[in-house]
């Protein structure tokens, strides 16, 4: 069996296989579309309108104080030195990768995302993202 990713002749991504059988010799091809895509895109689409959503909902009410939520998969000191470059470390939030942040108040959350911020929410209606003692 010998399983190959090509192109129809509609010009659609497809995998074909082709199964010589032993009794007889015949070749019997199957052309399936591939459809990773899509779902990936639905996927991405759905991720992206969450994010929009809560960034509208959840827009800092002070300019001046901020959570800025850094990428997940950055490690705590690059989180930590990407927050000290925006402004100054007010405190932690629910998860390594959001601190709470005070500085400048025009200038605070454009420095937050170009030091990394993926988001820039109120720190008080952040729910998880808020420091752990202010949900208790």
């Amino acid at each position: 069996m010998n399983a190959t990713l090509g192109q129809s002749p509609n010009g659609r991504d497809v995998k074909s296989t082709m199964v010589q059988t032993p009794t007889t010799g015949t070749i019997v091809t199957s052309e399936q579309p591939r459809t990773i895509g899509p779902l990936a895109a639905t996927t991405l689409a759905i991720i992206l309108g969450l994010f929009a959503a809560v960034a509208v909902n959840a827009a800092p009410r002070d300019p001046a104080r901020v959570a800025a939520v850094f990428p997940p998969w950055w490690t705590s000191a690059q989180v930590v030195t990407a927050a000290a470059s925006a402004g100054d470390i007010a405190a932690a939030g629910g998860a390594p990768f959001i601190l709470i942040l005070r500085g400048d108040a025009t200038e605070l959350a454009r420095r937050a995302r170009s030091a990394g911020a993926l988001l820039i929410l109120d720190p008080d209606l952040a729910g998880v993202c808020a420091p752990k003692e202010a949900r208790s």
